[in-house]
């Protein structure tokens, strides 16, 4: 128990964490969204209640730092009901567009102290195009005023880098600092984050760098309360070079897995099943193994780095990158998927 008068700290202490996507459905259409429109516009499918969704991450025994994203989260059906109820023995992170007017019954709620991260995107040509700036603007402070930790992201098209001097003056004027995030991909027939020139790549590195210095005292402390997966503060590392984790050890598949809509779970990509978490079949790798395929950049960085911090052990692979394979195309080539 707290003692009186001190202020209640985050228990962000976790056993594995999730990339969750309880659906492929968007109301967004993003020019660069890795998601063909079909996709996108599919029927959301309900694979399983609220309370069988909850009972399955309980039924493993471990405590979760499960990571909700999409497609678009807060439109699936009881949105709010469903975080509350893994909230009460898990942590969750979101992955949002803010469109969906359950942000305001999540913000009053759902306990900020459950709640590692909200990684809040403003999509700033839907939002124009849907004419939702200030709606965007009016849940972003409601959660951010209810005590989240929300970060406001943009992604960092040409045109965006353009103005970006005046959206980011834009949302401070309202509380809201903008943090860009990097093209990765083919976007306009052009290959990023290559494809920036190098005055675009000034601005976005003194972007990153003020939206950095502007977060410092917001995630102070982050080893006791949970700094953010995805880390979209040290972006500016991508436009040097980006990173390839081919060949190295990876905690991924022991200490992060993705989950898909139906509870199949996976190491990272498709490429490797675990079992499904729906059925109580997932199977979890006893060490780290070698990266073989491509996923998110930020929770390949994360986990590459866990699993190095390791001992080594006789049942750790060790890195070696003679005969690996590495597939050219995969079923969901996430390492766009940030860009959500």
């Amino acid at each position: 128990m707290s003692a009186p008068g001190s202020v209640a700290l985050p228990d962000f202490r976790y056993d594995i964490e999730a990339d969750w996507h309880p659906l492929l459905t968007c109301n967004f259409r993003c020019s660069y969204c890795f998601f063909p429109t079909n996709v996108l516009g599919q029927k959301l499918r309900i694979f399983a209640s609220v309370e069988d969704w909850r009972g399955a991450f309980d039924a493993t025994g471990k405590r979760w730092l499960i990571h909700i994203t999409g497609g678009e989260p807060t439109i699936y059906p009881q949105f709010v009901d469903l975080c509350d109820g893994l909230t009460r023995t898990h942590i969750i992170s979101l992955n949002t567009n803010l469109s969906n007017s359950c942000v305001k019954e999540f913000a009053r709620r759902i306990d900020p102290l459950r709640v590692s991260f909200i990684n809040a995107g403003l999509h700033i040509d839907e939002r124009r195009r849907r004419r939702g700036v200030e709606r965007f603007i009016e849940h972003a402070r409601d959660v951010q005023d209810a005590g989240f930790r929300i970060i406001p992201t943009i992604v960092a098209t040409p045109a965006v880098v353009a103005e970006l001097p005046e959206l980011t003056a834009q949302f401070a004027a309202q509380g809201l600092w903008l943090t860009p995030k990097i093209l990765r991909g083919e976007f306009e027939g052009r290959q990023y984050p290559q494809g920036y020139r190098a005055e675009d790549q000034s601005m976005l590195r003194t972007a990153i760098l003020q939206a950095r210095e502007h977060y410092a005292d917001r995630f102070a402390g982050a080893d006791a309360m949970g700094r953010p997966s995805i880390d979209v503060f040290s972006d500016d590392e991508l436009l040097a070079s980006y990173p390839d984790f081919a060949g190295r050890p990876c905690s991924a598949g022991m200490k992060f897995v993705r989950i898909s809509p139906n509870g199949d779970v996976h190491r990272c990509s498709r490429k490797t099943p675990l079992g499904n978490l729906l059925r109580g079949t997932m199977q979890l790798n006893p060490t780290p193994t070698l990266c073989d395929t491509k996923y998110c950049v930020y929770f390949c960085k994360k986990y590459t780095a866990d699993a190095a911090a390791m001992p080594l052990t006789s049942a750790m692979p060790r890195p070696s990158l003679s005969g690996l394979s590495i597939p050219a195309k995969h079923a969901v080539p996430l390492g766009r998927r940030a860009l959500l």
